[in-house]
């Protein structure tokens, strides 16, 4: 007599596809997004000449209106290398010289600080907290006022100073090796191998996403992107110094509030937020959002964030990596409480003195 051979049972035969294919995926992530990689940057640098003619407001934050103050030229191809370095001062004299000069009530002779303000001949910061109920929630925030004379005090760094995939680092301690005065958490680049990454002046990617892009220029302003809008070439051309791929964009070409965005139901919802705003050449906001707290703080919606820019008067503004990286700091202290004690994160915008 012949034994049969005992089949497991389908929902036995499912249940270990189904652990086969997870420890597939995870080990996949894990070798591929958390173990650290060193990528390649283009190597290409981005035209700095200065500007010629008065910085113009009107278009600032429409994609559809192009720079008439840009110098377009041939970019330099010479080998970049794959650590963040400061912009060279000298390139950018004759602008700084007319910010410090336009904002000169904000500057001072010698270094001045408080609890919440610092003051120098190149940076003014003053960072407030505020507390409202949104929609029957508590939310607290944190606006950073900045004004820069020299576009080079604005810089971006990434974790352990290395351009590549799987880096992170605490953004105090990002804060403290790059002896920024202020630093915020950055557009996360280093979770793929898309997007648009321009960071300090040199080009790093210019592989396209499905995101929003946000581009800094060498002449202080700053514009935000639909994916589809941009023309990288001509945006390097134009003397892109940062670019950041994450998003959605905040507010219209005209700096008005949005109802609608380029992102996901879940981004949409209320969650802790970085942003970055823009009013002129040499005047930005950095707002951070906490979250996910309860009695503290809800977070806030896209189109809450929205509002906000818009009451602040920023003429664009821009959605950077949230939740647990939502985070700033100020003179190597963390300024809010980030949602569950806060995160590693792949990269920073910051706010340092330059000479």
């Amino acid at each position: 007599m012949k034994h049969r051979k005992k089949l497991l049972p389908a929902w036995l035969l499912v249940l270990i596809d189904s652990v086969l294919i997870a420890v597939y995926v995870a080990g996949f992530y894990q070798l591929y997004y958390l173990t650290p990689r060193q990528l390649e940057s283009s190597g290409v640098k981005t035209n700095q000449e200065k500007q010629t003619e008065p910085v113009s407001e009107s278009g600032a934050g429409n994609p559809e209106t192009e720079s008439e103050n840009s110098s377009a030229g041939a970019t330099d191809t010479s080998g970049g290398t794959d650590t963040t370095e400061s912009p060279d001062v000298s390139e950018h004299t004759d602008t700084a010289a007319d910010l410090r000069t336009k904002f000169a009530d904000y500057f001072t002779d010698t270094v001045k600080s408080t609890e919440n303000t610092y003051t120098s001949s190149d940076i003014s910061i003053k960072v407030n907290q505020y507390t409202e109920n949104l929609g029957g929630s508590i939310v607290t925030y944190y606006v950073a006022d900045i004004y820069i004379a020299d576009i080079a005090c604005l810089q971006s760094g990434f974790a352990d100073d290395t351009y590549g995939i799987g880096y992170a680092e605490d953004l105090l301690d990002m804060d403290e090796s790059f002896h920024a005065i202020l630093a915020i958490n950055g557009d996360y680049y280093g979770n793929g191998e898309d997007g648009v990454v321009i960071r300090n002046g040199e080009v790093y990617r210019r592989t396209k996403s499905e995101s929003d892009v946000c581009v800094l220029y060498y002449d202080g302003t700053m514009k935000t992107y639909p994916a589809d809008e941009l023309d990288v070439d001509e945006a390097i051309a134009d003397g892109a110094y940062q670019a950041w791929s994450f998003g959605p964009r905040l507010l219209d070409g005209a700096g008005g509030s949005m109802t609608e965005f380029t992102a996901n139901r879940h981004i949409k919802e209320a969650n802790p937020r970085t942003a970055i705003g823009y009013y002129e050449p040499g005047h930005y906001a950095f707002v951070v959002v906490d979250g996910r707290q309860k009695g503290y703080s809800a977070g806030m919606t896209l189109t809450q964030l929205s509002e906000l820019f818009e009451q602040l008067g920023c003429k664009a503004a821009y959605n950077l990596d949230g939740g647990k990286s939502s985070g700033m700091s100020f003179y190597d202290t963390m300024v809010n409480r980030p949602s569950g004690g806060g995160r590693e994160v792949s990269d920073c915008i910051m706010i340092k003195e330059v000479r």
